[in-house]
């Protein structure tokens, strides 16, 4: 039994009769408190699994593509470029657009019955219906689309470039938390070989073979090499929050890396030339891919400008109707009389006026939906629009198009230069780290030699405990030297593999 399980046990049959209640309301309650403390008890143990996970490399390149910052930065970029590329397709539809509009007007107007002026009030309403399709605009619309497409793979690009910045980054933390391990497992060992050199001094003291001295130096050096220990420990917490922030994880807990039997990679790599290499880079490296396909938005640029010289040709149709209050028809009427109506007949023998009958009429407004049928007015066009003078905008634009274009050239040059020189760079630094990494192991098999020679003649009385300390440091330090000549002499061959398209794993 768990030591937490007697007391939640204890927990769990407690009389809960006098406060509430009824026994059934008991055994509910109880049933429900077992629950709660199971999936507690449970949560705990899931969380405490999770963070006691040690993480391997693969887990926390595909962590940090995840919830990197930078990355999602960047694959809104691309979404927006998405958005662009999707507008420009459908900008080659044709436009349908409906309008309504309902006046009421006083005093002096027009009636837009009669079309004469009038001063009653006048209510109106106004329906249309508008379409229009660019038939020719010197083909920027086609060319629009082009470019826009352009600009959703250059984001696509830039995303990836993202990644493999994240990803070598990731490469690089992981790498420096399993060399600050091994640093700290050497200096567990140091501490350890201090401790037992201690207590054998001690000992050797006591029985007379040697001085006081001696085992002054001895403890001396064992504090020296606990500190030392305390330092690697550190030096490990710091490269894990290192790693861990990178990652973007809002707590470090006991997060911790994978141990894999990391070993020197194949020089496959190293064995190219500098030209072999950039060759290579140049199928796959996104930042190049990307410099290649803003030059080419920038020549669609050029093409679009030059566009808008041209004459612009638009197909365009309407439907319309409108309803007016003053629209009035006779529903009946009746002959009251006649009355002249200012004119005059001549019958030979004398002028007679002539007169107009006289009628009552009743009237009522139009009927809304008659009023639409006889009002309704269909037209269709064609409508050309040729740029003579506009302030020398369009001109203008072709000049910054044309500007815009010498600049991803030049975008284009200084990419694929940075990359050669980056190649040369990583080809250098890996050659040096190799060479740095052969002599250091060299130079421990010298420092082990010696430190196993000195163990001897420091037991045997021979020498002081002052040149025994000084080959013991000296081993310590040219492991150590070791330690940091593999680990960037792994990253180094890395960054190369990468170059050369060769996946980033162990």
């Amino acid at each position: 039994m768990s030591p937490v399980s007697y007391p939640l046990k204890r927990l769990v049959r407690m009389p809960f009769l006098p406060l509430l209640g009824s026994p059934r309301r008991l055994m509910y309650c109880n049933f429900i408190l077992r629950i709660f403390i199971f999936v507690l008890i449970f949560s705990m143990c899931r969380l405490e699994a999770v963070a006691q996970k040690a993480w391997s490399l693969q887990e926390c390149v595909d962590y940090a593509l995840k919830n990197n910052l930078a990355v999602k930065r960047s694959e809104v970029s691309a979404e927006l470029a998405d958005v662009n590329f999707q507008q420009s397709k459908f900008t080659r539809l044709p436009t349908l657009n409906a309008s309504a509009g309902r006046n009421w007007n006083f005093g002096r107007t027009i009636d837009p019955f009669t079309n004469q002026f009038t001063t009653s009030q006048v209510e109106s309403d106004n329906l249309s219906l508008n379409s229009s399709l660019v038939l020719f605009n010197g083909f920027q619309l086609r060319n629009t689309l082009q470019q826009s497409r352009l600009e959703f793979m250059a984001g696509q690009h830039d995303l990836q470039k993202i990644k493999n910045d994240i990803s070598l980054n990731v490469v690089s933390a992981y790498l420096q938390a399993l060399y600050a391990k091994e640093q700290l497992k050497v200096a567990e060992d140091r501490s350890e070989l201090a401790k037992q050199q201690q207590d054998r001094v001690r000992r050797m003291v006591e029985s007379g073979v040697m001085v006081q001295g001696n085992l002054l130096d001895a403890t001396a050096q064992s504090a020296t090499e606990e500190l030392a220990l305390v330092s690697a420990q550190n030096q490990v917490d710091m490269a894990r929050l290192a790693l861990a922030q990178l990652l973007q994880l809002t707590t470090v807990g006991d997060f911790d890396v994978l141990d894999p039997q990391v070993g020197i990679p194949g020089q496959s790599a190293v064995d190219r030339t500098v030209e072999e290499i950039y060759l290579l880079s140049l199928r796959f490296l996104p930042e190049v891919h990307a410099a290649d396909t803003r030059m080419q938005s920038a020549e669609k640029g050029v093409v679009i400008a030059q566009g808008a010289f041209a004459p612009r040709l638009t197909l365009f149709g309407q439907l319309s109707t409108f309803y007016a209050s003053s629209n009035k028809r006779i529903t009946d009427g009746s002959l009251i009389g006649y009355a002249p109506d200012g004119s005059f007949i001549n019958t030979g023998f004398d002028t007679l006026p002539v007169l107009s009958p006289l009628f009552d009429y009743n009237l009522e407004t139009n009927p809304y939906r008659t009023q639409l049928d006889q009002n309704l007015n269909r037209a269709v066009g064609v409508s050309m629009s040729i740029p003579l003078f506009n302030g020398l905008n369009t001109r203008s634009a072709l000049r910054r198009a044309r500007l815009n274009l010498e600049s991803a050239k030049i975008n284009k040059d200084q990419t694929r230069n940075q990359v050669f020189q980056s190649i040369q760079q990583a080809h250098t630094d890996a050659k040096a780290a190799g060479k740095r990494y052969e002599a250091t192991k060299g130079s421990v098999e010298a420092f082990e030699a010696a430190f196993q020679y000195a163990q001897k003649r420091f037991d045997a009385g021979v020498i002081q405990s002052l040149e025994y300390l000084t080959a013991v440091n000296n081993l310590t330090r040219s492991r150590i030297d070791l330690l940091q000549a593999k680990y960037d002499y792994i990253f180094r061959l890395k960054v190369l593999d990468f170059y050369a398209g060769i996946p980033l794993t162990f």
